[in-house]
């Protein structure tokens, strides 16, 4: 009997040893689906942004943990990288810090890009609407699927001709870039005269 107590000493210093290294194991062993360095992702990404299966990778868009580059973000959308290059459009000056309008890690049903079109001001594209392009109170009716560049997902309003052209067929061969010539916005047909004598 006296080998009795001593075994069952043995046995629950033995837990309490297992039980710490596992205790020690679980504080310093990352989770699953993290590396060293990297934190718990915060949200799920929007539908938009999700991974092909196998290719999560913080890097793609994090610099650091919680830091995005907006260089990051252009390197895949190449459309708004070339109108910032361009110095055109609505993001001509926006390319210091895209997260600042389009947060991340919201879900998978977060909308991105925060379009209020009741409230829109055209003028920040770097074409004033005027005239007659005031009355156009729907942006569909000028920014239609077939003249806006294609997107993956979800819906683009860059044009892919910009100026005029983004809505109206030029008539006149060797003048498509020079409407205001002989058009404004209040009409676009104008009024013919005779030679003077």
């Amino acid at each position: 009997m006296a080998a009795y107590p001593a075994l069952k000493t043995r046995f629950i210093r033995g837990l309490f040893i297992l039980f710490g290294a596992l205790t020690v194991y679980a504080a310093f062993v990352p989770a699953a689906g993290q590396g060293p360095g990297q934190q718990k992702m915060p949200g799920a990404l929007s539908a938009v942004h999700i991974p092909k299966p196998g290719e999560a990778d913080c890097s793609a868009c994090h610099v650091a943990p919680g830091k995005v580059a907006p260089s990051k973000c252009l390197a895949c959308h190449t459309e708004i990288a070339s109108r910032i290059a361009a110095e055109k459009g609505y993001h001509r000056d926006k390319a210091d810090d895209c997260a600042v309008c389009h947060a991340e890690h919201q879900g998978r049903e977060a909308n991105i890009v925060p379009l209020e079109k009741a409230s829109f001001d055209h003028s920040e594209t770097g074409a004033n609407l005027q005239g007659a392009h005031l009355k156009a109170k729907d942006c569909d009716k000028c920014h239609t699927p077939s003249n806006t560049l294609p997107r993956t997902k979800g819906r683009s309003y860059i044009f892919k001709d910009s100026g005029c052209r983004g809505c109206h067929t030029p008539p006149h061969p060797g003048n498509q870039d020079k409407c205001a010539d002989c058009h404004s916005q209040e009409r676009w047909i104008i009024e013919r005269h005779g030679a003077e004598d």
